[in-house]
């Protein structure tokens, strides 16, 4: 038995938004371990919400596992929230199920349809707190096939090569006949979440480099400032999302095998010490087992990978990144240093990194705020057609030197 505290478990939601109400199980001594959270994201704003005939704002993500709705109360405070699990996850977890599943005229209907009434359902919650007079704005973020789904339109060029997106502006429309706004997207696999995350984070606006990392079934990544910007894609698996261990957050997990790590019952290549590797090892009421290992192996080294590979292509090195920004729930509870500790992020990155929360849920309320402000939507228009068409999206499988990078970085080590 290996000497790492017990984990507690039950004290996180069943679906995380990264909303930093709970307390997590990590240790409290861990936690005070410089896990920085993002207070103020650049240009965000603060205070009341700009006021447009008595129109008051709510926000919705659209993940493949999660969909996440707050409403906003006059001075810019949220006063409710309707978060749930997709429930298109019925025809399967990842957007790959989903959109083959969409290919039958009938199971299309359905994931449009489930999705829609789920929205309905938080906007009818939303609307029973207004006061006599009032309306709603609704300002969404999705990712690329999610927006797909929930619009009715055809999938299928999503789902085989090259993985073109031709319906990637942003649009607006109607639910419920309150006014939907739907954030941009920039390829098939980086879409209007990471587009309003990167909003969120000024990267169209500020000068300092970000490294914004949103980690989950696919993991998405943008690296830059307002002078240059890449972004990429890269299939994590459900590592990160607790599909390894059941009931274990990926975060949690990836603390449990730095302490492996540091006990040295783990090696770098992913091992565990001899006695341990047919039965797993035990800690508290967690069984980590050889599988369990490789699993989060496979999606660290991508997630590694891509990092390097953004790295290059950009012609800078770790150094000269100034921020880092974890997103989403996971990125909230992830400790850098154990992180850094099995090689998810390179050490000098470790050391700047900080909790974004649900950095597309942050990136809409910016979008509502600008489109309140001006009651219509031409300036918020031209900000994100510039984020968008400024940002270079490229295929890590097309990179050259990405499967060799991919296949070193599969060691559970540091590197700088």
């Amino acid at each position: 038995m290996c000497n790492i505290e017990k984990q507690k478990k039950g004290l996180r939601c069943r679906v995380c938004t990264g909303c930093g109400l709970c307390p997590g199980v990590l240790r409290p001594e861990v936690k005070e371990q410089k896990i920085h959270v993002l207070a103020d994201l650049p240009g965000e704003g603060q205070g009341e919400l700009p006021s447009a005939h008595g129109t008051r704002l709510a926000v919705a993500d659209i993940g493949t596992t999660t969909i996440a709705m707050l409403l906003y109360d006059t001075e810019g405070r949220v006063e409710a929230r309707h978060v749930t699990v997709n429930p298109q996850v019925k025809y399967g977890a990842d957007v790959i199920s989903r959109i083959h599943a969409a290919q039958e005229p009938q199971c299309a209907r359905d994931l449009h349809d489930l999705v829609r009434k789920e929205l309905e359902k938080g906007l009818q919650r939303f609307r029973d707190m207004l006061s006599t007079g009032e309306k709603l704005q609704l300002i969404i973020a999705a990712n690329t096939t999610m927006t797909y789904l929930m619009m009715g339109w055809d999938t299928s060029e999503l789902g085989r090569a090259p993985f073109r997106a031709t319906r990637l502006q942003a649009v607006e429309t109607t639910l419920g006949e309150v006014p939907c706004y739907i954030m941009p997207g920039m390829s098939a696999f980086v879409g209007g979440d990471i587009t309003s995350g990167m909003y969120a984070c000024g990267m169209d606006s500020e000068e300092e480099i970000t490294l914004f990392i949103d980690l989950g079934t696919n993991g998405e990544l943008a690296l830059g400032s307002k002078n240059k910007r890449i972004a990429c894609a890269t299939a994590a698996g459900p590592a990160f999302e607790g599909g390894v261990n059941r009931g274990i957050w990926g975060a949690d997990m990836i603390h449990l095998l730095a302490a492996l790590r540091r006990e040295k019952l783990l090696d770098e290549t992913g091992l565990l010490e001899e006695k341990y590797f047919e039965s797993g090892v035990r800690a508290g009421n967690v069984l980590i087992t050889e599988s369990a290992v490789r699993s989060v192996q496979l999606a660290k080294a991508a997630i590694a990978a891509g990092i390097k590979t953004l790295l290059d292509r950009y012609g800078i090195k770790g150094e000269a990144v100034d921020r880092v920004v974890l997103a989403g729930g996971f990125g909230y509870y992830l400790n850098p240093a154990d992180a850094a500790e099995i090689g998810l992020l390179p050490r000098t990155l470790a050391a700047k990194a900080c909790a974004g929360g649900n950095t597309a849920l942050r990136g809409a309320l910016k979008a509502g705020r600008m489109l309140l402000k001006n009651q219509g939507d031409l300036e918020l228009q031209q900000q994100l057609i510039e984020l968008v068409e400024g940002t270079e999206c490229i295929n890590l499988a097309e990179e050259p030197g990405f499967n060799e990078c991919y296949l070193s970085s599969m060691n559970l080590e540091e590197y700088e």
